[in-house]
């Protein structure tokens, strides 16, 4: 007796950062497989090209946010393995007996991104091209949300993505100079690869299932003469150790860029009114 073969409806894409203009293929591509009674499967890469500065999403992250969305499936291919193929090898590779493809207006792939919507057409009778997303005039997309980040429109990005901009990361031993001044903070660890925007940010931190106002630093401390970037995190009523553990970190507005201070006196009153200023935001 022959196997039944499952139709596949698959969704392609780099998908950094899942946001609006990447929500709107996943439901494309969901909502035709459940009326053609297919299964969907997401087809996407485990990194960005080099020349693209840091992550919106890190591998694990975006798996999460493709989940979140209904899809089951994911694929992960490796991206400086393929990315020489000529489009025609990758789609034989990796899209043969596809019943639908989903794709974005923009998708471009293979050996210096010379595969087009129209090679894939070429190669699907049924192929569906998703309209790009806008915002205010502006079309979303990952490059557009990082110039956002980058900037300290923080309340622009999280629009486009759809989803507060999180990060997580490991709770490490510091200077321990917040807690002398008075503001004790918890220094985190984060993958090298995630986009991290400098400056001084109101930001929500989630602690297991519990989730506490917070502030954020994420910059080079100059005032101390440092120049490694740092992130460090102080949560408004909260007691008890974070050694170890991983926490995620939302970031909701940007309060002001990082600068360097005369004295740590000065980094102190200003780290206060800082304070005062994340306060006011909770609640207004």
């Amino acid at each position: 007796m022959k196997k039944k073969v499952t139709r596949r409806v698959i969704a392609i894409g780099m998908f950094d950062g899942v946001h609006l203009g990447h929500k709107r293929v996943l439901k494309t591509a969901v909502d035709y497989a459940q009326k053609n009674n297919s299964e969907t499967v997401v087809l996407t890469f485990d990194s960005i090209p080099k020349k693209q500065s840091g992550v919106l999403s890190t591998l694990t992250e975006k798996i999460r946010l493709l989940k979140s969305r209904g899809i089951k499936k994911v694929r992960i291919l490796p991206f400086n393995k393929i990315k020489n193929l000529i489009p025609e090898n990758f789609l034989k590779l990796y899209l043969k007996n596809c019943f639908c493809i989903v794709i974005g207006y923009d998708f471009r792939f293979g050996k210096e991104r010379c595969g087009s919507v129209k090679t894939i057409k070429n190669f699907c009778k049924k192929v569906i091209i998703v309209k790009p997303v806008r915002y205010k005039s502006k079309i979303i997309s990952s490059t557009l949300i990082k110039k956002e980040l980058i900037s300290g429109r923080i309340e622009h990005a999280n629009s486009f993505l759809g989803q507060n901009y999180t990060f997580e990361g490991k709770v490490i031993e510091g200077l321990g100079l917040g807690k002398k001044l008075g503001f004790p903070t918890a220094n985190l660890t984060v993958e090298k690869e995630k986009l991290l925007p400098e400056g001084i940010f109101v930001s929500k931190v989630k602690i297991g299932n519990k989730r506490y106002r917070s502030m954020t630093y994420i910059g080079r401390r100059p005032t101390l003469g440092l120049s490694a970037k740092t992130v460090e995190v102080y949560i408004l009523g909260f007691k008890g150790r974070l050694y170890g553990k991983k926490i995620s970190v939302e970031l909701l507005s940007k309060i002001r860029s990082d600068k360097k201070f005369l004295s740590v006196k000065k980094l102190a009153q200003r780290i206060r009114k800082d304070l005062k200023i994340t306060r006011r935001y909770f609640e207004k």
